[in-house]
């Protein structure tokens, strides 16, 4: 049978070329990427502002520094992993996550890419664009995924959402 997790990634500052998050498959099994859905923070006032854009990757290292994830949390500060069954098995400690690590995360490929608008008037911020969605991305033993902020700056807070099964 496979379970399925999901990794919340709270909201945090926007910032250029900033390294949001890393999710790190040190397990035996594939792990299957569902989604990565990008969520803006209306509870800013960000008037007048340009978008930014974000880039989904590969990694070919786990992330260092920054914040790791817990799992089963109930801080909404802080970067965790749930299961989508609350009686189900725990996501493996060999699957890892941090929140702006400020190292590792190694790039090993562009996956996806996505530009949005942090204004929080603005209708179009709070339309659903995922970074991926509608296909898997299947992350082997010693991969993972990242996403990273463009070099142009912007301001506001994002979040994301990410949602991954496990092969067998």
């Amino acid at each position: 049978m496979n379970f399925e997790y999901r990794l919340f990634v709270p909201k945090q500052a926007v910032g250029a070329n900033l390294v949001y998050f890393d999710l790190f498959n040190n397990h035996d099994e594939s792990l299957i990427l569902k989604y990565v859905e990008p969520v803006v923070s209306g509870a800013v006032a960000v008037t007048g502002v340009v978008g930014l854009d974000l880039i989904l990757t590969f990694t070919s290292a786990v992330g260092t520094g920054g914040t790791a994830a817990t799992r089963n949390g109930t801080d909404a500060t802080a970067c965790t992993f749930a299961r989508n069954n609350p009686v189900g098995p725990d996501v493996p400690t060999t699957i890892t996550a941090r929140l702006t690590p400020t190292g590792g995360a190694t790039a090993a490929g562009v996956l996806a890419w996505a530009s949005l608008f942090s204004e929080e008037t603005n209708d179009a911020t709070y339309t659903n664009k995922y970074l991926l969605s509608g296909q898997s991305v299947i992350i082997p033993k010693g991969y993972g995924i990242r996403v990273i902020q463009g070099a142009v700056a912007s301001v506001g807070n994002i979040g994301f959402n990410v949602g991954f099964s496990l092969t067998k």
